[in-house]
């Protein structure tokens, strides 16, 4: 039976654990490094990480598990996904940090990877570090080839090792052959799932995908015409084997939305807001001189523990309902910022009161 999830997703069989926890915005995006022996024209890694080998958790840059540690502890992470790239390239360093989550966050912190590789070796290491779940991402030219490819074999490697194996790949239209054979080899080796990702348009595979006759669906998402279709379509199909179709819209409108909320409570101050959306609301005041703004929040009763300077914004910040107040007491532009609870706050924003 097909069942619905938001943002159009929908999927048969059982969910893995990966996704359930993601939905919630309960997983940690560790991403270990941008270097990948692949050329998947699809490809939608933005150009700060793309070939790059560059670490980051969530939006954030990183120098180490420590940063990622922190950011866990700031979503109040249940688990991580691990992606690139390839994390299986640096198939040590992974299994270190792999490792390392488990030691913070103990055995019951699910840990999943993306990968379109996979030795032996690689696989063993993972696997004896405490990994989760494997999604083995094979490249498209071979999904017709499957039973003749090494993907069988690292399947019996992973479970091997006792791992929750499953098949992500995005739904490319037109590719319905080679799609639907794709899931019928999944299913022939039982595999625990497989999921079907929009395909989405981004700054680098945007040359890509036109060139391959492939359109944007509207001017306000970023999924291709068709692929939605295409992936629903071979969930009813398979009844009987768990196919997931997770949109873009998914992705943004409730796995996002929920990581941010959960940042946005362990991170917001007596002096924010938290809105529905996980967005923060602050009060700022505009001004040159932070320490005359101090001085004069103080002549006029407000309390230290209400205002806060951010030296990194230069700026002075309070809270959105004392400025009708203050507006009359001080001489000063009062502004409304929404902004996301990321590490880099970014300014959604900034309304004049």
């Amino acid at each position: 039976m097909l069942k619905r999830l938001g943002g159009g997703s929908a999927y048969t069989g059982k969910l893995p654990e990966g996704c359930i926890l993601c939905a919630k915005g309960g997983k940690m995006v560790l991403f270990v490094s941008g270097i990948c022996d692949a050329k998947c024209f699809y490809c939608p890694i933005s150009s700060e990480k793309k070939m790059l080998d560059v670490m980051f958790a969530d939006e954030m840059p990183i120098r180490d598990m420590r940063d990622a540690i922190l950011e866990a502890n700031m979503i109040s992470a249940t688990g991580t996904g691990i992606t690139g790239g390839d994390p299986l390239k640096f198939h040590e360093r992974t299994s270190d940090y792999i490792r390392m989550l488990k030691a913070e966050f103990g055995t019951r912190h699910h840990i999943h990877l993306y990968t379109i590789s996979g030795s032996k070796e690689a696989i063993d290491s993972v696997a004896a570090a405490g990994l989760d779940e494997i999604r083995f991402h094979p490249p498209e030219e071979i999904w017709k080839y499957m039973d003749r490819s090494i993907f069988k074999q690292r399947i019996k490697w992973a479970r091997d090792n006792g791992l929750s194996v499953g098949i992500e790949v995005p739904s490319l239209p037109g590719r319905d052959e080679d799609m639907k054979a794709l899931i019928e080899f999944s299913e022939r080796m039982d595999l625990d799932f497989i999921n079907l990702n929009e395909l989405e348009f981004s700054e680098t595979n945007f040359g890509n995908l036109l060139g391959r006759n492939y359109t944007i669906k509207n001017d306000y998402e970023s999924g291709a015409k068709g692929s939605r279709e295409l992936a629903l379509k071979m969930v009813r199909q398979f009844p009987n084997h768990t196919v997931h179709y997770c949109s873009a819209a998914f992705k943004d409108g409730v796995q996002l939305k929920n990581r941010l909320k959960r940042r946005a409570s362990n991170i917001a101050r007596r002096i924010d807001i938290v809105t529905k959306d996980g967005t923060i609301l602050k009060g700022i005041v505009d001004s040159t001189d932070l320490q005359e703004v101090v001085e004069n929040l103080k002549s006029v009763g407000v309390p230290e523990e209400m205002f806060f300077v951010n030296p990194k914004k230069k700026r002075v910040e309070i809270p959105t309902w004392i400025i009708p107040e203050l507006k009359k007491l001080l001489d000063y532009s009062f502004y409304e910022v929404e902004e996301y609870p990321t590490w880099d706050a970014i300014e959604v924003e900034r309304l004049k009161l």
